[in-house]
Order: structure tokens, then sequence, then C-alpha cells
């Protein structure tokens, strides 16, 4: 990483932590003391434990994304190895924002490591990538139809919503397209050092595994399953506060909050999650003290805690396998 690159990372990190302090601060502001002495003593710890699982059961559903094209290709791999790379994928792409390349190449060099071949090894990283997508629109179609049946339609949100899933579609649709196809020396593709990057990635990859329609499908159902347990999770946290809301406008708000934290800059959207969930929270109905602390637990499970685990992880994989 050359030293402009940690430069942009070390001031993407300092500006998500600033957003998230004003957040915190600004919801403090309008909230009163007794409210969060009042979520104190009805706080319900035993959720915790749920939330956790929930969080837990995630990076077994990443596991069997992971798992498909090795195994169709006649490789099986051990699922606490997969595991160890579902927490070091969520590592890298938290602690290094790249729109998912810097984690597609890491999942990719370490299934090399573990005596993957190179082109089944691109085919898993290009079904993780194009499955995650794909999941994406699904289940934001689903929570537009969520915000539309509650009447909290927002018509710059659904413009977005829209720009978005047609960049997502676009994007699995050239990812299938251009797999395994050779472009030629010179073009436009490969004019620029990140672009030809991930063309000469793409035309690495199997194309048979990637487009094989088993493989793409369960890899996108496990991916919606990702989507469903992180909803859950942040449903269980509200619960945890002793607090109740409908799941399927949680399940809403998460998606959009998502959705602002996937199109950010900085490192797992810290600071406009968190602010886009608070808000989108309070729009169903929770009030601001339960919103931010909802919000801020989940943020702990999906995001801080991992971190640790995630790093050992990523030294782990990356070590060739006996």
């Amino acid at each position: 990483m050359t030293s402009r690159m940690r430069l942009a990372n070390w001031l993407s990190w300092v500006l998500g932590t600033a957003v998230l302090a004003g957040v915190v601060v600004a919801a403090l502001h309008f909230s009163e003391e007794r409210e969060f002495a009042r979520l104190a003593e009805q706080a319900k710890p035993g959720w915790l434990l749920v939330a956790f699982m929930l969080q837990a059961a995630t990076y077994s559903a990443q596991a069997e994304v992971f798992r498909g094209a090795p195994e169709r290709a006649g490789l099986s791999l051990p699922k606490g190895w997969l595991y160890q790379l579902s927490l070091a994928k969520l590592f890298v792409d938290q602690a290094l924002p790249s729109a998912g390349i810097s984690s597609t190449v890491v999942v990719a060099k370490a299934l090399q490591e573990r005596g993957v071949a190179r082109q089944t090894a691109a085919a898993c990283a290009t079904v993780n990538m194009a499955s995650y997508h794909a999941a994406y629109v699904v289940t934001l179609l689903v929570a537009l139809a969520i915000t539309s049946i509650l009447r909290e339609t927002n018509t710059y949100l659904v413009l977005v919503s829209m720009l978005f899933m047609a960049f997502a579609l676009a994007l699995t649709a050239g990812v299938l397209a251009m797999v395994g196809r050779r472009a030629r020396t010179g073009t436009k593709l490969h004019r620029l050092p990140v672009i030809r990057g991930v063309v000469t990635f793409l035309e690495d990859a199997d194309a048979t595994l990637v487009r094989n329609p088993r493989v793409f499908g369960a890899a996108t159902m496990w991916q919606i399953a990702i989507f469903v347990l992180d909803a859950a999770t942040m449903w269980v946290c509200i619960r945890s506060l002793g607090t109740s809301a409908p799941a399927d406008a949680v399940f809403a708000s998460f998606m959009i909050a998502s959705l602002v934290r996937t199109m950010g800059i900085v490192p797992g959207g810290l600071g406009t999650y968190e602010a886009t969930s608070v808000l989108t929270l309070r729009i169903v109905g929770l009030s601001l003290p339960v919103a931010l602390s909802a919000t801020l637990i989940f943020r702990g499970f999906s995001f801080w805690i991992p971190m640790l685990p995630g790093l050992w992880a990523s030294r782990r994989v990356m070590k060739p396998a006996a």
C-alpha cells in the first residue's frame, strides 16, 4: 500500500469517527437523561446472546457462499477454515474501504494458499461478488415495497435506490458476461491499473463455475440470508432495550441504512450508517434514545467486536496449507 493510499485510509477513518461522534452528541442533546435511565431499567440483556448468535450465523452463511464453487470443482474445504475466511473478508472490507476489491483479492489468494486452483479460486471470489449484488437488489426491492406499504416512501430515497439497483444489476450482468473471456490488450479496460487488475481477475475465473445456475443461485440465497440475519440482529437489539418494533419496518430501516453504508467512502459506513439507522428507526416510530442505543449495540456486534478476530483470521487464512 502506497503512502498516499495509507493517508486516504486514515483520513476516511478520522472522518467516519468524527461523523459518528457528531451523531451521538446530537442524539444525546435532543434526548432527556431520564429516557436513557428508563431504558436501563427495562433492558433485557438476555436478548444480547441471541444477537451474538445471529451474527455468528452470518459468517456460517458467508462460508457457504465460499464453499459452493470449490465443492462443485471437486474440492471439499474445512468448514472451520471457511468460517475464518468469512471473518477475514469482513475485516478487510471494513478496514480497507475499496468497494470489495481488496477482500476479493484476499479471498482468491487465501483459497490458492489452501490448494485451490487459480481458476477455481477466482471463480469463487467472483461468485461471491456477483451474488452479493444480486441479493442486494432483491432485498432492497423488498425494503422499498415495505416502505411503500407503510407510506414512508421518499422520492429521493427511491431515486437513489433505483440508481444503485441499476448499478448492481449492470455489475452482475457485466461480471457474468466478462468472466473467462480474454479482452484485447490495449483496450480501454487495460489502461487503468485498477480496472486492468479486475479484468485480468475475471479472465482467469472458471466461467463454467461462475455461470453454473446451482452455484450462483445457492450463493445468492445465502447472501439474502445474511441480510435477513443482520436485520434480525437489529430487531433483537431493539428487544434487548425492552422495546418492540414491527419486524418488516426494522428490515426496511436496516436495508436503507445499509444502502447508505455501501455507497459511502468511510470504512464500513462509520458514522453515515449510524446516522441513517437512527433516522429511519425514528421514522418507523422508535424514540430517539432507543434508535441510537439499538444502532450502537448492533454496530458493536457487527462492526467492532469482529475486528480483532477478523485481523487474526486474515493472517491465518493466508498461511499455506500443510
